[in-house]
């Protein structure tokens, strides 16, 4: 092995000026490695068990195909090779030589070049013993000249003899050889394919006849443009227009003119200025050409004269103004009038545009509640109770787009029907009374609903009391 590196070297130098890329065109390869090799890893299967020897290794490689080349791989060296099932073994001379076959992924100019190999081996050890072997391996080769390589290859080989399986792997240069025959292109037949007497490498048209004078091309519409250069084949036109007609003579292709029977100009598509609404702004400048409108608004019109186009007017027939998209804002709390639900009184936008019932109104209601009395067994208001609901009347004019549901509970002494029925007829008593000072039908709602929702507990006296009660729910309606 020490004469190895030099041996390398030298076929090196006297090789790389010759070798060639193995494709085609070069069929023939070299390889020289250095290798080592291990009979006991595969017999004993223990993972620390490598006992390597070295060789070298010639191989001939000819190419088969796209992908496949065959390896005649040659080793010479010495092996430690086991002589019975106790792990002893002896240091044997030996030669081996292959055939393989072998699948390369190879591209000329591709640095890395992998492969796989399989086939058939003999062995000679100490020159006299005979055997096979079959290998199984794979191999990297990495480009570094135009046609010369690092070439690495490690295989498992399997002995059809009991302890001559082992492992073997190896490294070196691979150089390739042969510079086969450049072959020309074949001279293509004179050929006319659409018979149009003029041959195919001459005809500018060769798949559909034509005349001479348009190098093999036809002129469908007799126009003197070749129909391949003719935007109009189907039409005669004119060379200015590249082959295309202009009817009305304005200058403009009937193929680009939106009125090709009329004169027209070119800012128009060839059409002739129009005003269909007759308003004095052109079509082609009216934002609304079907509505009679005026300059200032690209000819659209503005019913409510707000100086908003109806286009563009969320009301179009109500004076408003630009930041409300032409609605007004009756009560200027900044919410327009159809967005809001109390358009006559300012309110904020978070109770849409409502005014908000006040705390001091709301203790009001309330107290209104604990507050009304009635006759014993009765439905009949007392005349104390008339200056809380004035008080509750003032709320509800005050909130003109508010409306009211007045509920009216009972205790529980006395029967579940006669209670209910009595809730309903004091909640009755106080809608009558709000009716009688002008509060409209349309805003109030009375319900009844006897002992079922009290607040207090009914076994004493003083939670019966604050159970007998009317309640005022001032709320906004929905839209």
């Amino acid at each position: 092995m020490r004469i190895l590196l030099p041996v390398l070297c030298l076929i090196f130098i006297l090789s790389v000026q010759n070798v060639q890329g193995q494709y085609e065109l070069a069929k023939d390869g070299f390889s020289v490695r250095g290798i080592t090799m291990d009979y006991q890893f595969p017999f004993t299967e223990e993972i620390n068990r490598f006992d390597f020897t070295a060789a070298m290794e010639v191989e001939y490689s000819r190419y088969l195909g796209k992908h496949f080349n065959l390896l005649l791989p040659l080793k010479l060296g010495k092996a430690k090779l086991p002589t019975d099932m106790m792990g002893n073994f002896n240091e044997s001379g030996f030669v081996s030589l292959d055939a393989l076959l072998q699948l390369q992924f190879f591209k000329e100019t591709a640095f890395i070049v992998p492969s796989l190999h399989a086939g058939l081996g003999t062995t000679w050890e100490d020159f006299d013993e005979f055997g096979f072997q079959a290998p199984l391996g794979v191999g990297i080769d990495f480009r570094l000249g135009r046609h010369f390589y690092l070439t690495s290859k490690a295989e498992y080989r399997v002995g059809f003899e009991d302890l001559r399986n082992n492992i073997q792997a190896g490294i070196g240069f691979k150089f390739l050889f042969g510079d086969g025959p450049v072959e020309l292109p074949p001279v293509p037949p004179v050929t006319d394919t659409d018979g149009d007497g003029i041959a195919d490498i001459y005809d500018a048209c060769p798949d559909v006849a034509g005349d001479s004078r348009f190098s093999g091309c036809p002129d469908t519409d007799g126009d003197n443009i070749a129909d391949k250069d003719d935007e109009c084949p189907e039409v005669a036109g004119v060379l200015a227009f590249k082959g295309c007609p202009d009817t009305d003579g304005d200058g403009i292709p009937d193929k680009d003119d939106e009125c090709p029977e009329e004169a027209g100009t070119a800012a128009n598509n060839g059409c002739p200025v129009r005003d269909a609404d007759n308003d004095g702004v052109p079509d082609d400048q009216d934002q609304c050409p079907n509505e009679a409108g005026t300059a200032a608004l690209n000819g659209c019109p503005d019913r409510d004269s707000d100086g908003i186009a109806d286009k563009d007017d969320r009301c179009p027939n109500t004076p408003g103004s630009i930041n409300m998209n032409g609605c007004p804002d009756s009560d200027g709390d900044g919410i327009a009038d159809p967005d809001d639900r109390c358009p006559e009184n300012a309110g904020p936008a978070s109770n849409n545009g409502c005014p908000e019932i006040t705390e001091e109104d709301k203790e009001v209601l309330e107290f209104a509640t604990r507050s009304i009395e009635f006759r014993t067994g009765s439905a009949s208001l007392r005349t104390t109770s008339y200056p809380i609901l004035d008080q509750v009347v003032e709320i509800l004019r005050r909130y003109p787009d508010y409306s009211v549901d007045i509920n009216g509970h009972t205790d529980s002494q006395g029967g579940e029907d006669t209670n209910q029925a009595l809730s309903e007829r004091r909640a009755k008593s106080c809608y009558d009374y709000f009716l009688s000072k002008g509060i409209s039908p349309s805003r109030m709602n009375f319900t009844g609903y006897g002992e079922l929702r009290p607040i207090a507990t009914n076994s004493t006296a003083a939670g019966r009391e604050q159970n007998r009660r009317v309640e005022f729910d001032i709320f906004l309606k929905e839209n």
